[in-house]
């Protein structure tokens, strides 16, 4: 994570940060970029669109989290002349739940930019509320977004109070 200015002279992060619901220890997440996927969720490792000024924030003690916008789809095939075509089309157990979902996701220092962290994140049970800055920078999401910040497997919550 970048430092090139003087602590006096980073912007504000209160641009880039949502509040976490229900209120934990830990009310705040800083936003620092957004990734589209396409039909599931990104892998640890993928990169963040990095919104602009974030780079050089002072995060404190606050989780880093990157937004997600997932088009949901399902590949099928079509049978047509005995050749199967493959073709996306909109996810059948998704039926009746929007084609696209928004989400937060953990997200950590890769260089001079940011990633997905790594590990297999669930739903926490929390939402977060989005500053208009990242509403405006991210392809207008909804103002109130989940927060996938549970690991499963691990137990490990990444905006759990330190």
């Amino acid at each position: 994570m970048p430092t090139s200015l003087a602590a006096d002279d980073r912007p504000d992060p209160g641009r880039w940060t949502a509040r976490v619901h229900p209120l934990l220890a830990a009310t705040e997440v800083v936003i620092v970029g957004w990734h589209s996927a396409f039909a599931r969720p990104p892998a640890a490792g993928t990169k963040l669109a990095v919104f602009p000024e974030t780079s050089d924030i002072d995060f404190g003690r606050r989780p880093v989290m990157g937004l997600v916008r997932i088009e949901h789809a399902a590949l099928t095939h079509k049978i047509r002349d005995g050749i199967a075509i493959p073709q996306w089309v909109p996810d059948p157990i998704r039926d009746g739940l929007d084609a696209v979902s928004w989400r937060l996701m953990p997200a950590e220092p890769d260089g001079e930019s940011w990633m997905i962290a790594g590990g297999a994140w669930a739903y926490s049970g929390h939402d977060a509320v989005l500053p208009v800055t990242v509403i405006d920078a991210a392809m207008f999401p909804p103002a109130v977004v989940r927060v996938y910040g549970h690991n499963p497997h691990t137990g490990r919550e990444w905006i759990a109070a330190s």
